[in-house]
């Protein structure tokens, strides 16, 4: 009997490992087929540090500059964040930015590290002649620009961060491991599912299926599509995956600043992570300047306020801009 068992047993080890090496080897060639689709699907490229960095401009060059970052991992800044800058372009220039390793930018081998990214996003706005803007954040990209904030006061005219990271956001953690530990968890296992084509098969039915975008906005088949594309293909790249790995180190960095007094701050902080960390909308009052101007508006919903606020976000954007 346990012959037999262990005779099924090794039949089934080899067809599930059967099929993981035919989907990793189907995935590697669609891949490489689609490449050629990816280039040149949005975007203007900017040579940053000798490389390419692609931003999406939307709205009039007279108007106020927002420029837009995207959280961590983001396969499609451009595209994730279309409908909010849809929506601002109307009364400002929306620059959205994907930073190294991001969407249709190049990677790189620099080391992630809060300095040579911001670096880089500055160079990005010095080549497209920005010299006053607002930055606009989500998630990780808010320590990026109180860093950069810091760094170039003269240029920073506010801050606006929506549910962004903080310093000292790691210091009480209300989950059984950190969240630094869980987003590696979650990133590799995404890793995985996109290596053995799994999200491949997923999405051919729909693209929405894998992409992760604000449901209410009407996306053209093909934003779709690309969307798709870089969600399976060029997601969790390299370049990313030492980013996240940078976490704790970028943190530190960060960990006493605060916005300069002179720089207004606004920050939409989610309901939800509020309940889980009920630290979270405190922390983010804390990087305002004791004697500088800011405010922190809770609002409902998750982490991806920008698709379940954008209304709410908009107008008070254009009443908070003079």
């Amino acid at each position: 009997m346990r012959k037999k068992i262990g005779k099924i047993v090794k039949r089934i080890l080899i067809i599930i490992l059967f099929i993981l090496m035919a989907g990793i080897i189907w995935n590697g060639v669609c891949r490489t087929m689609e490449k050629s689709e990816l280039k040149g699907a949005y975007g203007i490229q900017v040579d940053v540090d000798g490389k390419k960095m692609v931003v999406d401009i939307a709205g009039q060059e007279d108007d106020p500059t927002i420029v837009l970052l995207p959280g961590w991992g983001s396969p499609s800044p451009v595209l994730e964040f279309k409908p909010l800058a849809t929506a601002l372009a109307t009364n400002y220039r929306v620059i959205t930015v994907e930073p190294f390793g991001y969407g249709l930018s190049d990677g790189t081998d620099k080391e992630r590290s809060i300095e040579n990214i911001v670096q880089e996003l500055h160079e990005c706005m010095q080549k497209l002649g920005c010299k006053e803007y607002y930055l606009m954040g989500h998630s990780i990209a808010g320590i990026y620009e109180l860093y950069w904030a810091n760094e170039y006061q003269d240029e920073v005219k506010g801050f606006i961060g929506i549910d962004p990271s903080v310093p000292h956001m790691t210091d009480e953690n209300p989950l059984p491991v950190s969240m630094v530990t869980l987003n590696k968890l979650s990133a590799y296992f995404s890793k995985s599912m996109n290596v053995i084509g799994l999200n491949r098969l997923i999405s051919l039915s729909n693209p929405r299926k894998v992409i992760y975008a604000d449901s209410s906005f009407t996306y053209t088949r093909e934003e779709l599509e690309v969307f798709r594309m870089l969600t399976i293909d060029a997601a969790q790249n390299r370049t990313v995956m030492d980013e996240m790995n940078q976490t704790e180190r970028n943190l530190a960095a960060v960990r006493e600043m605060k916005f300069p007094a002179e720089i207004p701050v606004l920050e939409f902080v989610s309901g939800d992570n509020c309940e889980l960390m009920p630290a979270w909308e405190k922390l983010h009052k804390d990087v305002i300047a004791d004697d500088g101007t800011g405010e922190v508006l809770k609002l409902e919903g998750s982490h991806y306020l920008h698709f379940e606020q954008l209304d709410t976000i908009v107008q008070k954007v254009e009443d908070w801009i003079p």
